[in-house]
């Protein structure tokens, strides 16, 4: 048999899809007696495309358009007198909006159940036409495939393109006014660039901001272009990465054609570490490289006078290529760290004005014992307040949902049913005993604010300890931090004869304060002022740093179990109220202390 010749079910399907059409034959026209009217075929040279459609409402180019939408048909006439019939996707149910926003004028035509009962006849026709395509050429299809999964995956999310001016202003965002201040610039040269332009000024064309997660950036990019009332284009770097080579790099030169055909416009790029990772000699001519070139080229490929500022965030800026942050592309990094006190209170009173608050409630002792949050926890304190309020149909949030709402944050919900051994219960007292007494015996460590032996998460009890903002810590603040956090372990020892798995995240902790002073701060006699990269390190050396920091853990475990032998009547004192009550508050620390 001839490659070219049909199978026997090649012949099947063919005679079934010519039964369709037959069919078809006679329902069409019958369709069009019974006032079912064909749409007018367009000029050839309108484009009938769903892409046509949403470039003509980016140019404001369509006068009037009519929506079907049953059939999800629009048919549009554009200001040079072309119409075109247009079948757009059910999942767009923004488009009349979209449009009407664009000053078209819509008018609604409702599809009849004839068109229902066409569709599905249609539908079964092309379905049986790609069926018998694909048996003819199955080869062939398979060659291609590649290649046509690439033209799909080629474009950018429609929304993308349809960006406007997000509602989110300055004062929507608390804790950072350094980067306010940093980018009320960038809003003015967006509004009035003719102001620089007299003095030849230059503003930077992007923007990096950097930073721990939730503490802000996305806020900050949207109220730049809230604040400049211009054109918002936001993306992820994760959609920029394909599995083929090219669809990045077009999705990138399709994002700047947008956002410089409605400039002025702001473009932000979230996670750009996902694209703009620093590249190798190994790296060769793949996906991600050719991705990273062509952000590159594009971020050289407009001026100030395309008024277009590229915005992008990452946690993450030690991993990032070079060229992304010479002059003329991410020039400008701004950091957005985690608030201060002073921060934390203006982000409590942000997300806390439309929250009905008990007047009893002062957010400036929550400010002052949540250091190391970021605003995204602080919002989440207070909404996880809110619905403790509403669980117990309150009116006004007070200060015992607030307290809930941190414990939550940092611990998650109770465990009532948490399986607990007969004995158990008071190994875990004197374990969270232990750290209270130790932080409280370390001269510059903070005192315990709250300890529980409530099973909350995956951590049968916790002590929650104040925090004080510092941008320095010395060898006593983290061997005393050590101390405390092995105060757990050290009170099992001392009471119990033995050790238990519950300092599992205590260990942890404490080796990485260790093997930090070691290798980061060099704050180590016998390894001397080292910081660099332990891979490239020799196996002596790597062999001496582990004793180190073994030695450094060692000699804090000892001193924790020196402070509790000599205050055993405290560590007593302090499990034996955790056993009756299961949680304290710092008045009652204070009061079983003595």
């Amino acid at each position: 048999m001839h490659e070219g010749a049909p199978t026997p079910t090649t012949r099947r399907v063919l005679t079934g899809c010519a039964a369709v059409l037959s069919t078809l034959a006679v329902l069409v026209p019958a369709a069009h007696a019974n006032g079912f009217a064909r749409p007018p075929h367009p000029p050839p040279s309108v484009d009938t495309t769903y892409g046509g459609l949403i470039r003509g409402l980016d140019r404001r180019a369509i006068r009037d358009a009519t929506l079907d939408e049953g059939a999800h048909v629009a048919t549009v006439t554009y200001r040079n007198g072309r119409r075109a019939v247009v079948r757009y996707p059910s999942a767009d149910t923004t488009l009349p909006m979209r449009m009407v926003h664009d000053g078209v004028d819509v008018s609604i035509a409702r599809g009849s159940s004839g068109a229902v009962v066409l569709l599905p006849l249609l539908l079964g026709l092309a379905f049986a036409l790609v069926i018998g395509g694909a048996l003819l050429n199955r080869r062939r299809r398979t060659a291609d495939a590649p290649a046509n999964a690439a033209a799909a995956a080629s474009g950018l999310r429609r929304d993308v393109g349809l960006a406007v001016a997000p509602d989110a202003r300055f004062s929507d965002v608390a804790g950072c006014d350094e980067a306010v201040e940093e980018l009320a610039e960038i809003v003015e040269f967006l509004r009035t660039p003719e102001r620089f332009a007299r003095l030849d000024a230059r503003m930077p064309s992007g923007l990096l901001l950097t930073g721990p997660p939730g503490t802000g950036k996305t806020m900050l990019a949207r109220a730049l272009a809230g604040e400049a009332g211009v054109r918002f284009y936001a993306a992820s770097g994760s959609e920029f990465v394909e599995k083929y080579v090219g669809v990045g790099a077009s999705r990138v030169r399709e994002l700047f054609k947008r956002a410089v055909a409605s400039a002025p416009s702001v473009v932000f790029i979230d996670e750009i570490d996902a694209i703009g990772g620093g590249r190798s000699e190994h790296d060769g001519n793949g996906e991600t490289a050719q991705t990273l070139n062509e952000l590159l080229v594009q971020m050289d490929g407009f001026g100030t006078s395309a008024h277009v500022v590229v915005v992008a965030a990452t946690n993450r800026p030690e991993i990032l290529d070079a060229a992304l942050l010479r002059p003329g592309r991410f020039s400008r990094q701004i950091s957005v760290g985690l608030p201060s006190e002073e921060g934390r209170r203006s982000i409590l009173a942000v997300h806390g004005a439309a929250k009905p608050l008990a007047d009893a409630v002062d957010l400036d002792a929550v400010a002052a014992t949540t250091g190391g949050f970021s605003g995204a926890q602080l919002a989440e304190l207070l909404n996880e307040a809110a619905i403790m309020a509403a669980r117990e149909n309150r009116e006004a949030i007070d200060d015992d949902h607030l307290r809930e709402g941190l414990r939550r944050v940092l611990a998650g919900p109770k465990r009532k049913s948490a399986p607990i051994a007969p004995g158990e219960l008071e190994k875990i007292a004197y374990h969270e005993a232990g750290h209270v007494v130790c932080a409280e015996l370390c001269e510059h460590h903070e005192n315990a604010q709250h300890v529980t032996i409530d099973p909350r998460g995956n951590a049968m009890g916790f002590a929650l300890f104040g925090h004080q903002d510092r941008a320095l810590h010395d060898e006593e603040h983290l061997r005393e931090a050590m101390i405390a956090s092995l105060g757990g372990r050290a009170a099992e020892q001392l009471v119990f004869g033995r050790v238990s798995s519950g300092a599992k995240n205590d260990l942890e902790k404490v080796n990485a304060i260790a093997r930090a002073a070691v290798t980061e701060y060099g704050m180590s006699t016998r390894i001397g002022q080292f910081v660099g990269d332990e891979r490239r390190l020799s196996n002596q050396t790597k062999a001496l740093i582990e004793r180190e920091v073994e030695g450094l853990v060692a000699s804090a475990y000892a001193d924790a179990l020196a402070l509790l032998e000599s205050h055993r009547a405290e560590l007593d004192a302090v499990a034996g109220r955790l056993l009756e009550a299961r949680e304290l508050e710092r008045v009652d620390i204070v009061t079983a202390l003595g």
